[in-house]
């Protein structure tokens, strides 16, 4: 069994085609992209938890129920086309468009928006860009990546060459998320493509597994978004027996695509919206699996634990005021706190670790903090960004 890194991003597999083009909803020179399989396809995708949905979420999700050969995605940025009042009718005329164009089945597109919430879309620019995405379909992963960024500051992809046993199959991603990314998934958008040979049940399986250890463990702000959405479509090339059950191959390939989704999780938060720092939280010894869970999301999305690491303050208090507030059991007389590998708090009181230590540590680009309960063996991480000025001058003008 080998796996290597590779370059190609999601035209990792030959019959996967990508193209972009401006539809002018934004001042960037791609605002609008296109992927086509040329082969038959099964797909899978997992949306949003938040009540208030987009119209493309809402529609994939009914899309979905029906069909899995999905031939084209097509995505903009700019415009959410969420909470507007031609929603779905800007979807019906896209779709129209494009399955004429491509000559599939309307059923056979997917769709995607990520941008300002509550403006109508202006879909004829949308569709009057059609003609220049299908004629310039290509290897074009890396300008895909682009043309679906919001605040992002860089694109964000990778791709993993895979081998067991003499089987060989691909898997590769993009994805874009800079702000409202909050466990659950926010304003993130992610797409995959791989060529193993698997069933629709087990590919599911396999999406659902990689986004709970991956997309839905990272957390910028707290805000989870009306859009996100993370796709992946299999062209089922590869030569294996068709994955029908759980197997050694199936692991083999639920590993990786979760390894590739953490990636680019970790690549969402390293460029969240005014980040400068990375940090994991990592709890261990909890009494069950929800208060591992609880325990961590609330270290995460703490604007004080936050706001310290962005100022380099080694305030280990923050961390552990939201471990008490958390909806979890805890005993503080069992309870152990590091930041990084030090020691800051142990049963109930403050630990003997130099300042200056924790002073130089907190002055490094990642950052680790890890919370033993000591009552359980449950266990639960995720990754966020740190706070700062920028962060709040970013939101502030984002609409203007």
């Amino acid at each position: 069994m080998k796996v290597k890194e590779s370059n190609k991003s999601i035209n990792i597999i030959s019959s996967i085609k990508t193209s972009v083009a401006s539809a002018q909803l934004t001042q960037k020179p791609y605002d609008v992209g296109l992927i086509l399989s040329t082969k038959e396809t099964v797909a899978s995708a997992v949306f949003t938890k938040n009540k208030i949905k987009a119209a493309p979420v809402l529609y994939d999700m009914e899309l979905l129920k029906s069909n899995t050969d999905i031939r084209a995605v097509v995505v903009n940025s700019g415009n959410a086309n969420a909470c507007n009042s031609n929603g779905f009718e800007a979807i019906e005329s896209i779709t129209n468009n494009l399955s004429k164009k491509l000559n599939i089945d309307k059923r056979q597109i997917f769709v995607a928006s990520t941008g300002i919430i509550g403006e109508d879309l202006p879909y004829e620019k949308i569709n009057s860009s059609l003609d220049t995405l299908i004629n310039s379909l290509g290897e074009h992963s890396g300008e895909f990546a682009k043309s679906i960024m919001t605040t992002d500051t860089y694109p964000k992809e990778y791709a993993l060459e895979c081998s067991f046993f003499g089987t060989t199959f691909g898997i590769g991603g993009v994805a874009k998320g800079a702000g409202m990314i909050h466990p659950n998934m926010g304003t993130m958008l992610g797409f995959i493509t791989t060529d193993i040979n698997i069933s629709k049940d087990m590919l599911d399986r396999a999406l659902q597994h990689a986004v709970n250890h991956s997309f839905n463990r990272i957390s910028v702000d707290g805000d989870t978004s009306t859009n996100d959405t993370v796709f992946i479509m299999s062209t089922k090339e590869a030569k294996n027996d068709e994955i029908t059950d759980d197997s050694e191959i199936y692991r083999f390939f639920e590993d990786n695509l979760t390894h590739l989704c953490t990636h680019l999780a970790k690549m969402i938060v390293k460029d969240g919206e005014g980040a400068t720092k990375l940090a994991e939280v990592i709890v261990v010894g909890a009494e069950s699996p929800n208060d591992a869970n609880n325990i961590a999301r609330s270290v995460a999305n703490s604007l004080l634990v936050k706001t310290a690491i962005f100022g380099q303050d080694p305030n280990w208090g923050r961390i552990v005021d939201a471990i008490g507030y958390a909806d979890a059991n805890i005993h503080p007389d069992k309870l152990k706190v590091y930041i990084g590998d030090f020691p800051v708090f142990e049963r109930g009181k403050k630990s003997n670790t130099k300042k200056g230590l924790l002073d130089e540590y907190m002055k490094n680009s990642e950052i680790k903090i890890l919370i033993d309960i000591g009552i359980g063996t449950s266990s639960y991480n995720m990754w966020f960004s740190d706070i700062s000025y920028d962060y709040v001058k970013i939101n502030a003008e984002y609409h203007t």
